[in-house]
C-alpha cells in the first residue's frame, strides 16, 4: 500500500495535494490555506492537524479521520465527509454549505458560528457538540444523535430533525420556524424563548421539556408527549395539540387563543392565568383535576375528580366572557349601576357575573358571561362608558360632602376659639378678687361671661363681703360685753 506520511509537517500557501490511490497520514500537520482535491482516497488521517482556512470544497473525504483537527474558517462547501471521524474537531466559522456529513462521528465537535446551510447530518453522532449560533437552515438531522448538544441561538429554519435523538439538547433562543421535529426524542430539552412557529412536533417525546416563553403559534403538537413540560408564558395560539398528553404540564400565563386541545389529556396541569378564547377547542379532553395556581395550589375540584366532560363544560363555558379589568380597585356603586344599565340596553343577551378575581396590587378581574356570537366589544364599551360617568358623578358628590364637612368643622373651631377668649378673662378677675385677703366663694354663672355680667356679679359679691364683715364685728362686740359682765 502506498502511504504518504507527513508527521508534524507544515504546508503553507497555495499547495495542491492529490491523494488518488494513496493513504495519507498528516498527524498534527499544519496546512495553512492549503487546497485539497481528493477524488478517490482510500485512507486519510489528519488527526490533530491544523487546517485553518484550508480549502477542501468539493473534496471526497469519506471515512477520513479528522479527530481533534482544527478547521477554523476552512472551506468545505459540498465536501463529502460521510462516515468521517471529527470527534473533538473545531469548525469555528467554517463554511460547510451543502456538505455531506451523514453518519459522521462528531462527538464534542465545535461548530460555533459555523455555516451549515443545507448540510446533510442524517444519522450523524453529534453528542455534546457545540452548534451555538450556527447557521443550519434547511439542514438534515434525520435520525441523528444530538444528546446534550448546544444549539443556542442557532438558525434552524426548515431544518429536519425527524426521528432524531435530541435528549437534553439546549435550543435556547434558537430559530426553528417551520422545522420538522416529528417523532423526535426531546425529553429534557430546552426551548427557552425559542421560535417554533409552524414547526412540526407531531408525536414527539417532549416530556419535561422547557418551553418557557417559546413561540409555538401554529405549531403541530398533535399526539406529542408533553407530560411535565413547562409552557409558562409560551404562545400556543392556533397550535394543534389534539391528542397530546399535557398531564402535569405548566400552562401558566400561556397564550392559547384558538388552540386545539381536542382529546388532549390535561389531568394535573396548572392553568394559572392562561389565556383562551371562544375559538379554543376543549372538546373531549381528558381531565380528572387541574390546578389554578402554581405548585399544585387551588385544586379543582377541591376533592374528587371531574366527571367525564365536566372540565370541558366548566371551562369551555368560561370562554364566552367579557373580561373587565379594574386596575385601581372597584367602585361598587358605579359597577352596580353600570352593570344594571348594560343589562337593560342588551336585554337580548343574558349577562351574568362569571367570576371575580383579585389579582393583587389593586387589580380586580371581573368576568361577565355572555352567549356565543355576542358583540363583546359593544358590551365592553357600554359598560365602561356608564361606569366612568357614574364614577365621576359620585366623585363630585364625595368632594361636595367633604367641602360641607370642612365648613362645619371650621365653624365649630371658630365657636371654640370665641368661647376660649371669653373664658380666658375669668382667671384674671379671680386673681384680683383674692388681693382683698378675705375668703369668699365665687358663684358667678359660667354662661354670663360678658363684662357687664362679670362686673354686676362682682359688685353683688363685694356687698355680700361687706355685710359679712359688719356681722362679724357685731358678734365680736357682743362676745366682749358678755365676758365683761
Amino acid at each position: 500500500m502506498d502511504i504518504l506520511s507527513f508527521p508534524l509537517v507544515s504546508l503553507r500557501g497555495e499547495n495542491e495535494w492529490r491523494t488518488n490511490p494513496l493513504t495519507a497520514i498528516l498527524r498534527r500537520a499544519k496546512l495553512f490555506i492549503a487546497i485539497f482535491s481528493a477524488d478517490k482516497p482510500r485512507f486519510i488521517y489528519l488527526i490533530q492537524a491544523f487546517l485553518r482556512r484550508a480549502n477542501l470544497s468539493n473534496a471526497n473525504l469519506r471515512g477520513a479521520n479528522f479527530s481533534k483537527v482544527s478547521l477554523f474558517e476552512a472551506q468545505l462547501i459540498k465536501t463529502n465527509l460521510s462516515q468521517a471521524h471529527f470527534n473533538g474537531a473545531t469548525f469555528r466559522r467554517a463554511d460547510l454549505t451543502q456538505a455531506n456529513l451523514s453518519q459522521a462521528h462528531l462527538k464534542a465537535a465545535d461548530f460555533y458560528d459555523t455555516r451549515l446551510i443545507e448540510v446533510n447530518l442524517s444519522k450523524a453522532n453529534l453528542t455534546q457538540a457545540n452548534l451555538t449560533k450556527a447557521q443550519l437552515n434547511l439542514a438534515n438531522f434525520n435520525q441523528a444523535i444530538l444528546c446534550h448538544a448546544k444549539l443556542i441561538n442557532a438558525k434552524l429554519v426548515g431544518a429536519n430533525f425527524s426521528q432524531a435523538c435530541l435528549k437534553n439538547v439546549n435550543f435556547g433562543v434558537a430559530d426553528l420556524i417551520g422545522a420538522n421535529l416529528g417523532c423526535a426524542n426531546l425529553s429534557g430539552a430546552s426551548f427557552f424563548r425559542a421560535n417554533l412557529s409552524e414547526a412540526n412536533l407531531k408525536g414527539a417525546n417532549l416530556q419535561g421539556v422547557d418551553f418557557r416563553g417559546a413561540e409555538l403559534s401554529g405549531a403541530n403538537l398533535s399526539g406529542a408527549n408533553l407530560s411535565g413540560a413547562n409552557l409558562s408564558k409560551a404562545d400556543l395560539s392556533g397550535a394543534n395539540l389534539s391528542g397530546a398528553n399535557l398531564s402535569d404540564a405548566k400552562l401558566i400565563r400561556t397564550q392559547a387563543l384558538a388552540a386545539n386541545f381536542e382529546e388532549a389529556t390535561l389531568t394535573g396541569a396548572c392553568i394559572e392565568d392562561w389565556n383562551i378564547n371562544g375559538e379554543t377547542n376543549l372538546n373531549c379532553t381528558t381531565c380528572l383535576y387541574i390546578y389554578l395556581q402554581e405548585y399544585q395550589q387551588d385544586r379543582r375540584p377541591h376533592v374528587g375528580k371531574f366527571a367525564p366532560g365536566e372540565f370541558t363544560q366548566l371551562f369551555q363555558k368560561a370562554l364566552e366572557t367579557v373580561d373587565l379589568i379594574f386596575r385601581d380597585g372597584v367602585n361598587w356603586k358605579a359597577f352596580a349601576y353600570s352593570f344594571a344599565n348594560t343589562q337593560i340596553v342588551h336585554e337580548d343577551v343574558p349577562l351574568g357575573i362569571q367570576s371575580i378575581e383579585n389579582k393583587g396590587d389593586g387589580t380586580v378581574l371581573i368576568k361577565v358571561s355572555v352567549t356565543a356570537n355576542t358583540d363583546k366589544g359593544k358590551i365592553d364599551h357600554d359598560f365602561w362608558s356608564n361606569y366612568k360617568f357614574v364614577q365621576e358623578a359620585l366623585e363630585k358628590q364625595y368632594q361636595a360632602r367633604i367641602a360641607d364637612k370642612n365648613e362645619h368643622i371650621n365653624q365649630l373651631f371658630d365657636l371654640v376659639n370665641h368661647l376660649q377668649k371669653q373664658l380666658g378673662t375669668i382667671p384674671k378677675l379671680m386673681a384680683e378678687a383674692y388681693t382683698t385677703n378675705y375668703y369668699w366663694d365665687f358663684h358667678a354663672p359660667v354662661v354670663s361671661v360678658g363684662n357687664e355680667g362679670v362686673q354686676g356679679n362682682l359688685a353683688t359679691e363685694n356687698q355680700g363681703c361687706q355685710r359679712n364683715r359688719q356681722d362679724n364685728d357685731d358678734l365680736k362686740s357682743k362676745s366682749t360685753l358678755t365676758e365683761t359682765a
